[in-house]
């Protein structure tokens, strides 16, 4: 194809922070890991564990499996076809969405080798490569909900993309995003079908609440004890694995979360997964640059107000994120039970 290939980047589409709701999850290009060194949260290098730290081990990392299905619209070939979101008013975790206000970007990433199910497989399991992409375009619609093929572009550089619009040129993949980051923000994806045959020129793309369907376990996974009264340490330089069964990168974990719920139990939020973020009756985040421990004194919440410690009572979350991977689901998550 003619379009420049662009550096895998793909997005917030599985589990939590898909640009709504204050979330505070982020996906950016590639999957890189970080390059060491002690950051200013005290993290060290990995090796030793860190004197005083909580230790986290795979026994205490939940499971997540994510399956996307999004819709597919079979389009005429080569034409200039156009596609509208003036009804997409839920994402994909079927929370609300103004087409208008939430919509910055539209992006359109075409995978020559792969079939629509393929990519979907591959955004699920996160196993898509930098290789598997051989476009990326995007626009900012402003106030409009309706772009034209042509309207596409590599960087503000013009693409005539339609013009390669034609069978078997692989799967054509849609994302609308909040916000104008590369790979941040994901809430709805539409699959693009060039049909022989086919006149429609036109794709409608509604609510996402039947594209993503998740399954979550954690409760089968032993808690994380911590002292109560506390913040205190991390440490996760033993852990081998993500939630997904891939191998976990300890230099990669970009952000920490930890949450709490009055009223929620473990079995409730499994079955609200998507939603744990805004369950929360307590909710504190920090972000972590290097290293595989840290100091949860960082943590603040939404007003800036710092972590109180760990507290009897409620069900205790603690989540552990990568910024720089293709799938923002996290990498780890356990309960943690003070005492």
């Amino acid at each position: 194809m003619s379009a420049e290939p662009a550096a895998l980047a793909l997005f917030l589409l599985l589990a939590c922070g898909t640009g709504s709701d204050d979330d505070s999850g982020a996906t950016g290009d590639g999957g890189a890991t970080g390059d060491g060194g002690g950051g200013a949260d005290g993290g060290t290098d990995g090796g030793a564990p860190t004197d005083g730290a909580v230790l986290l081990t795979d026994a205490h990392n939940y499971s997540f499996s994510g399956v996307l299905d999004g819709p597919s619209f079979p389009l005429a070939e080569l034409a200039d076809s156009t596609i509208s979101w003036g009804g997409l008013t839920e994402d994909l975790q079927c929370h609300a969405l103004d087409p208008v206000a939430d919509i910055d970007n539209v992006a359109l990433m075409v995978f020559p080798y792969l079939t629509e199910q393929e990519v979907e497989q591959g955004l699920s399991t996160d196993t898509l490569e930098q290789v598997d992409v051989a476009v990326y375009l995007s626009v900012e619609p402003g106030d409009a909900t309706e772009i034209h093929l042509s309207d596409l572009t590599f960087f503000g550089t013009q693409a005539d993309i339609q013009t390669e619009f034609e069978a078997g040129s692989g799967a054509w993949l849609v994302v609308f995003t909040t916000g104008d980051t590369v790979g941040v923000g994901s809430r709805m994806i539409a699959f693009l079908t060039p049909t022989p045959g086919e006149t429609a020129t036109h794709a409608e793309v509604t609510d996402g609440c039947e594209v993503l369907d998740v399954d979550v376990s954690i409760d089968h996974a032993e808690p994380v004890l911590v002292d109560e009264g506390e913040a205190g340490a991390l440490d996760w330089s033993g852990l081998t694995l993500t939630a997904q069964g891939q191998p976990f990168e300890p230099l990669s974990v970009s952000e920490i979360l930890v949450a709490r719920y009055d009223t929620q139990t473990v079995a409730d939020l499994e079955a609200r997964f998507l939603d744990i973020e805004l369950l929360a009756d307590g909710l504190w985040t920090m972000p972590h640059q290097s290293g595989t421990s840290a100091d949860l004194s960082g943590l603040v919440d939404a007003q800036g107000a710092p972590f109180p410690g760990w507290q009897a009572g409620g069900t205790w979350l603690l989540a552990l994120r990568c910024g720089t991977c293709p799938n923002p689901a996290p990498l780890f998550l356990a309960v943690v039970q003070p005492g």
